[in-house]
């Protein structure tokens, strides 16, 4: 090849070399330039999460029941010591320990070690202001319940979860509700996590003059409950005398308002404290009040006298032969604890008498019975919406095509049922409430960190069970069973006339009825003209020869309705001078 040919060669492979190179770069700087720009930002680019704070849970009066609080760890670099050995005895002294055991505790090979954890936020800031270099701190936070069991199934309790946020590297631990409260309004305590994004060079220095604007998080609310602290203490306490007393299978306790629903007060046994998570067992965590149904036996009888009340069938003086103790319906005997003859109906609930029950849920008919039983709330959950307890279970009640010949006699006394503690409670409330039975309420607020109210829970009226004069009819007649001729004068209150019904019913065993297994309850409230306040005992299967409901709930409802008055402030002599009026 001639020289000439071979300059021109090269010189056209150059300028060939060049025109590629500079329509590439006219690519990137020109038509693709956003494209580049947003790579190279990326590569620099870090994001990190800023978590919020949980908000705390309240009672009634703004006393703390759950908060979040910060929680420290000490991790020592056992390789960095080795190699700055002049820290140890400053570190020593800055967490109250002997040098000889943090010395035992360095190891070069297990760097980041932890050491220490729940120290002050004062004796963090002297290790951070000694600049010690073998230590690094960890701050998180941890859920704190202040009264430990108290409360602890209606709180519920959290569980830490690591949650992966758009644009943020590391995934961000967040605690997130497992029961209770805690569970069902996670979403308003949970808060928003914010994030900081941060321009780094090569090595991942931050470069503080191109940082770019954070977004802040945002804590998360506080939910204000219906519950009373002081109620709940004096609750929590009798079901612990109950259970030392009777050894029972559990104990279950609802104290609320009639006439809006509130909860003020509710605890079981077993039980748990949310603080110590190692130690409960799932069964202790959950909220039997309304997640175990039972048969409630005899205090399931107000059903049928206030429908029979309701629709004029009865009034409280009519009479009913009991059948001297035992009646045959069915084919089976139906008896009652004592042979009564001739009873008012005011007698029938006094005394408790199944035969006498049986006879008006006769005159009644099935489907009347069950409308009723409906009304008051039975086979149906009590909670709806939000604001609600998680786990609630809706009982039995079979329509009447599935009852058998023998259902109108056993129904009405308690029995083919089966219902919570807080259905009973709600039931017997529409009795004091005039007949109106009322929604449950345990949520009575959510608010922000300056205490406005981001939602309100309201009382609801569910719907009126029965008129006003059979509600009233109805508490007379419950009067008399908490008197020396009833079945729970034991639960008589000094300065209060108390209304109310005992309940002994028979555990099934093994497909059965058990001789010696009951469920004893009572439930009643006061005063019995303006009722204030209403509490529902189950004791399952109380040990020894005492089981019947008038002698093991009837005094621990006495014990639990006094001082409940007193911390409610309710006026004795104002009620004494409205029953002689």
């Amino acid at each position: 090849m001639k020289p000439r040919n071979r300059v021109m060669g090269v010189t056209l492979g150059l300028a060939l070399c060049f025109t590629i190179v500079s329509c590439r770069l006219i690519w990137i700087q020109l038509v693709n330039q956003e494209s580049y720009r947003a790579e190279a930002i990326r590569s620099h680019t870090r994001g990190e999460a800023v978590p919020a704070q949980r908000g705390s849970i309240l009672d009634v009066s703004g006393r703390v029941l759950a908060q979040s609080m910060p929680w420290i760890e000490v991790r020592l670099d056992g390789k960095l010591l080795a190699e700055e050995p002049r820290e140890l005895p400053m570190l020593a002294s800055l967490l109250g320990v002997s040098a000889e055991w943090l010395k035992g505790q360095a190891d070069p090979e297990n760097r980041y070690q932890k050491i220490a954890e729940g120290i002050s936020v004062e004796t963090e800031a002297k290790i951070r202001a000694n600049k010690l270099r073998s230590v690094r701190l960890e701050r998180k936070t941890i859920r704190n319940y202040p009264n430990g069991s108290e409360t602890a199934q209606i709180l519920g309790y959290v569980n830490l979860q690591e949650m992966n946020l758009a644009g943020i590297e590391k995934p961000l631990a967040v605690e997130v509700g497992e029961a209770g409260v805690e569970k069902s309004m996670d979403r308003y305590l949970r808060g928003v996590a914010g994030e900081r994004r941060i321009i780094h060079d090569a090595i991942r220095r931050e470069i503080p003059y191109f940082r770019l604007s954070d977004r802040p998080a945002r804590d998360g609310y506080h939910v204000v409950l219906t519950v009373d602290q002081g109620i709940q203490h004096v609750v929590e306490r009798e079901a612990d005398a109950l259970v030392e007393k009777y050894q029972p299978e559990s104990v279950q306790i609802v104290v609320l308002r009639p006439s809006t629903g509130e909860v003020l007060g509710m605890t079981s046994r077993p039980t748990f404290d949310p603080n110590q998570r190692k130690t409960f067992e799932a069964g202790a965590v959950k909220d039997r009040p309304i997640a175990d149904i039972y048969e409630p036996g005899s205090t399931f009888k107000i059903v049928t006298v206030a429908a029979g009340l309701n629709e004029g069938v009865v009034d409280l003086d009519s009479t009913f032969f009991c059948e001297n103790g035992e009646m045959f319906y069915g084919g089976s005997s139906l008896k009652d604890h004592e042979a009564y003859g001739m009873l008012s109906l005011r007698e029938i609930v006094a005394k408790s008498s199944n035969i006498g029950t049986a006879k008006v849920a006769i005159q009644l008919g099935e489907e009347k019975v069950y409308e009723y039983a409906r009304l008051f709330g039975f086979g149906q959950k009590t909670q709806k919406g939000e604001g609600i307890l998680p786990g609630e279970e809706g009982g039995l009640l079979r329509p009447t095509k599935k009852w058998s010949k023998l259902s109108i006699t056993r129904i009405p006394m308690g029995y083919e049922v089966a219902a919570t503690n807080l259905q009973m409670a709600l039931a017997y409330g529409a009795i004091a409430n005039g007949g109106k039975r009322m929604e449950p309420r345990i949520i009575k607020a959510v608010v922000d960190r300056d205490n406005r109210v981001v939602l309100q829970f309201l009382p609801k009226v569910v719907c009126q069970a029965i008129k006003p004069e059979a509600a009233a009819k109805m508490v007379e007649a419950l009067r008399g069973v908490v008197s020396d001729q009833g079945t729970a004068e034991g639960a008589q209150v000094p300065g209060y006339e108390v209304a109310g019904k005992t309940g002994t019913a028979k555990k099934v065993v093994q497909g059965d009825y058990a001789k010696d297994k009951y469920r004893s309850s009572f439930i009643g409230f006061l005063p019995a003209d303006k009722p204030e306040f209403l509490v529902s005992i189950l004791v399952d299967e109380p040990k020894g020869k005492v089981y019947y409901g008038g002698l093991v709930a009837g005094p621990a409802f006495k014990n639990i309705a006094t001082q409940v008055a007193e911390q409610l402030h309710l006026n004795r002599e104002a009620v004494v001078a409205r029953r002689g009026n």
